[in-house]
């Protein structure tokens, strides 16, 4: 079991969370905001870390203030799954580019990623920090332009987790 940890501004990444645990109840046991979290939420051994993109490809402020905390977290051991809300059309020149900073930072800790094949197909920007060898480092969503698209990414993008952990396993 996991924890999914994530990101807001303003509560739209709320109900994400929790449709994104309903998709994994035999992966997630506890959703938290980052604003809650201290360094010990981040102590199991799978985890799901998210939230928006604000501006010009930052994390929200919530992520922010804690950031720099995750350079006393040891990923080594744990496997971590992405995702990201933004706005392809208003901010396509940066779009869900905050979640490349997550990427970054928790292999940099050694972490393994999961779900980090997510296709482009669908989505229409400019630019992305988070697209790494054609494809998204995670799961990706806009809640502002394309809502009646976000189940469906959701159920595929936690099938694809849970048969990477699973196949971890064997």
């Amino acid at each position: 079991m996991g924890k999914l940890i994530y990101g807001t501004q303003t509560g739209t990444t709320d109900e994400i969370a929790e449709r994104i645990k309903k998709a994994l109840p035999e992966l997630i046991h506890e959703i938290k905001p980052i604003f809650r979290a201290g360094e010990s939420d981040f102590d199991e051994n799978f985890l799901i870390l998210g939230g928006s993109t604000w501006g010009d490809g930052e994390l929200t402020d919530d992520w922010s203030d804690f950031f720099p905390q995750l350079d006393a977290v040891d990923f080594n051991g744990k496997t971590v799954a992405l995702f990201g809300l933004g706005d392809q059309y208003g901010y396509g020149y940066n779009f869900v580019s905050a979640m490349k900073l997550l990427y970054d930072k928790v292999l940099e800790r050694g972490a393994v990623i999961v779900g980090d094949t997510v296709p482009l197909e669908g989505f229409e920007f400019d630019h992305s920090e988070s697209v790494v060898d054609d494809h998204f480092i995670g799961l990706v969503l806009d809640e502002v332009n394309q809502p009646e698209m976000t189940d469906d990414r959701i159920e595929t993008w936690a099938e694809t987790v849970r048969n990477q952990l699973l196949s971890k396993v064997s």
